[in-house]
């Protein structure tokens, strides 16, 4: 008896890479071609008609790109869609990122053409990560308006009333597929004055690593950065590990950035990050984990949790995949289960801002 393929959709204008795509999975046996589009437009049409598992997504197409193709099939007719980006127009990458936050689940570089030194190992990379992303459960997309900018209202407020709590040194944070769009949420609702320094691991492909560090950089209302070995963390803003690399912190609040291998299939680890920050920071340690598939972040919450520090986990409901926030829930791990708008909330409740 044969397992069912998968089917997947091909978003592509140039035929070129239209030719090597739907040839790259037409050959592999774990998938069904079931359709080619060669706009957005087109490829709502084909999502809604074919109903498939997956699908392929280039950005930069006539009629509608797929930004707004990402939008319309997430609001509608929901489905997993890898965003399969050059590497070099820089504009992509921008582009990359918004559709990231319009619901894509994962954004990964075009496979090399057949010559290429690395070309049967980005073809695999491909296969794989359609076929993973074909196994997640995304959720209708609602759009609403921006909330109520709270820095203007934190400016209004008497400074002297923002008295840190000393209990807290450290806020990390973990996040996946979906991620981008709560984190976006979160950082540019959080006060300026907010005082601890915040560490982010959001799985992404390396070569995106600072693309998206750039992006959520103009959405954040703190300092926003790459972080770099032996750095020390400081208050009020915001660290990122570079692309392929995990980041612990040490004692004295030092970053160290390192090139372990994988875990949980996952470099950057969300695991690592806070496996070290309860190691050193303990019930000192606020731990927040967002949408994503898979398991990562589970474990290090629930090892965090079982030391005292208070961790929270996104809501089933706004979450783009319900998966690693599932998981900390089952073990759990969780002190409080809040949307990314009253993570941001919670965090000013908490240092009276």
């Amino acid at each position: 008896m044969t397992s069912k393929k998968i089917k997947a959709l091909l978003v592509e204008d140039s035929h070129v890479i239209q030719h090597l795509l739907s040839e790259i999975i037409s050959k592999d046996e774990r998938f069904e071609l079931c359709g080619i589009a060669g706009n957005g437009l087109d490829a709502i049409d084909k999502v809604i008609k074919l109903q498939p598992n997956v699908v392929s997504m280039d950005i930069n197409m006539p009629i509608m790109d797929g930004l707004e193709a990402t939008r319309e099939i997430m609001k509608r007719c929901p489905v997993p869609i890898l965003i399969v980006s050059s590497l070099f127009p820089s504009e992509d990458k921008t582009m990359a990122m918004q559709i990231l936050e319009a619901g894509a689940v994962a954004v990964l570089p075009k496979p090399y053409g057949p010559g290429h030194p690395e070309f049967l190992q980005s073809v695999k990379k491909y296969l794989n990560m359609l076929e993973s992303m074909s196994e997640i459960k995304v959720v209708l997309r609602r759009f609403v308006p921006p909330t109520k900018d709270p820095v203007q209202k934190i400016i209004e407020e008497d400074l002297s009333k923002k008295e840190e709590k000393p209990e807290y040194k450290i806020l990390a944070i973990g996040a996946s597929a979906g991620g981008p769009e709560a984190l976006k949420t979160i950082l540019s609702n959080l006060s300026p004055y907010f005082p601890l320094p915040i560490i982010i691991v959001q799985h992404i492909d390396g070569v995106f690593a600072d693309d998206f560090c750039n992006w959520l950089k103009t959405a954040s209302n703190l300092p926003l950065s790459i972080a770099y070995q032996g750095e020390f963390l400081l208050p009020r803003h915001v660290y990122m590990p570079p692309g392929n690399c995990h980041l612990k912190v040490l004692p004295g609040s030092m970053v160290s950035i390192t090139d372990e291998d994988p875990n949980e299939g996952s470099k950057p680890s969300i695991n690592v990050l806070f496996d070290s920050v309860a190691k050193v920071y303990g019930r000192k340690s606020i731990a927040v984990l967002l949408s994503g598939m898979g398991k990562d972040g589970a474990n290090g919450l629930k090892t965090l949790h079982d030391k005292g520090a208070f961790t929270i986990a996104q809501e089933e409901k706004s979450c783009l995949v319900y998966g690693m926030p599932k998981t900390a829930v089952e073990l759990n791990a969780v002190n409080k289960i809040l949307s990314p708008i009253e993570i941001a909330e919670e965090m000013h409740s908490i240092f009276n801002l």
